[in-house]
């Protein structure tokens, strides 16, 4: 039986949380599996490789079960896992974080290309940094490893590594010590310089299992990472059955690919509407394998009919050959990184609505209108026309 897939073939989808509570269970040598060090050791080795990193290489090696101890010598330092810690005064939440000798490693686990948030890793660095720094000025001292764990996507040569996730990485401006890596769930073959594979890592411990080289793991957990092996394989579905192509109210699901060729009176169901739309789909060729939700019924402000979608998505793809005039905008208000881009490449002029008028905005920094603190004030930016032309 594998139960990651039997969970995920339930009425409600499989959360990313679960597998990097699993990911977190296994790099903790505190926890009952028997692994002790293996797992965290043989992922630093792996990525200390690629990235021909010695530090991080010396630290792997110290990573060593030991039975003959001096008894009068402190107790060596233990790794210590933590899951969802938060950064940035609560401004959000790092999947894991392991603590081990001069060492941060933080991993952002993401099983679904869909998941992608835009600027999240390079976010997550800086706020992880920041955090440090703020609780103790010595922190400066340490060295951080940026570990960005993402789906691989099939295709007819393979496992590729889908661009968006890469373009992630390069927005983090790195400290000369710290290390970013990007690791695939699934094994890569389709480039020359293929990343570190969980699949390939979890693979090699059981191979060496099989073959005596490391002491036995139980069956129970043997089962597990054999079993996750399959569920990542598997692109974190569960079993199929009827319900995979609609959602649970019954309408269709269709990949944006095809949304963009279809005609006729329907609604697309996008998370946060039109402001969703543009955000996924901004410069993300990816965003053309996602599944959406295709109705003949609109049921609230987050469905959009098929021509706004299909003019939206076309328009954040390419936004210098494609335009956004004849939309209309009223509705929802759009955060102001989303708004700056339609008022800059849109093509189109608009009116833009905000409490205060022009005197509240010269009053405003840069600061200010990026991140709003007064939520009363300037929380979203509206628009309060629609386009002109």
């Amino acid at each position: 039986m594998n139960i990651f897939r039997t969970l995920a073939s339930g009425k409600n989808s499989f959360r990313e949380e679960f597998v990097s509570a699993f990911i977190a269970y296994l790099f903790s040598p505190k926890m009952d599996h028997g692994l002790n060090f293996l797992v965290l050791s043989r992922l630093l080795v792996s990525i200390s490789e690629k990235n021909k990193n010695l530090p991080l290489r010396v630290l792997a090696e110290t990573l060593k079960s030991r039975l003959w101890e001096s008894i009068f010598e402190d107790a060596a330092p233990q790794p210590v896992v933590e899951l969802e810690s938060p950064y940035g005064d609560g401004k959000g939440y790092i999947d894991v974080v392991i603590r081990y000798d001069n060492w941060f490693i933080i991993i952002e686990n993401k099983i679904a290309v869909t998941s992608k948030t835009e600027g999240q890793i390079k976010f997550q660095y800086e706020g992880f940094r920041e955090a440090l720094l703020a609780k103790n000025p010595q922190f400066d001292n340490f060295r951080v490893l940026v570990v960005y764990l993402v789906p691989a996507v099939q295709g007819g040569e393979g496992w590729s590594v889908p661009i968006g996730f890469q373009k992630e990485m390069n927005k983090i401006i790195l400290r000369p010590d710290d290390v970013g890596a990007l690791v695939t769930w699934q094994p890569v073959t389709s480039t020359e310089d293929e990343p570190v594979s969980m699949v390939s890592l979890l693979r090699r411990i059981l191979h060496d299992d099989s073959n005596g080289v490391i002491s036995p793991i139980g069956s129970d957990v043997r089962h597990a990472m054999l079993s996750l092996i399959d569920f990542s394989l598997g692109e974190f579905q569960g079993y199929h059955y009827p319900k995979a192509t609609t959602n649970r109210n019954g309408e269709q699901k269709k990949k944006v690919a095809d949304i963009l060729g279809m005609e006729g009176a329907w609604f697309v169901g996008v998370k946060a509407g039109k402001a969703g739309a543009l955000d996924s789909a901004w410069r993300n060729p990816d965003y053309l394998s996602y599944e959406l939700t295709v109705t003949d019924s609109q049921f609230g402000w987050q469905y959009l009919e098929l021509t706004v979608f299909q003019k939206l998505v076309r328009w954040a793809l390419d936004p210098e050959l494609e335009s956004l005039v004849g939309l209309q905008w009223e509705g929802k208000p759009f955060y102001t990184p989303i708004l700056y881009k339609v008022a800059k490449l849109g093509k189109s002029d608009l009116w833009i609505g905000m409490r205060g008028g022009m005197a509240a905005l010269r009053a405003m920094s840069p600061d200010d209108i990026l991140t709003p603190k007064d939520t009363n004030q300037l929380f979203r930016w509206v628009f309060s026309a629609q386009v002109n032309k």
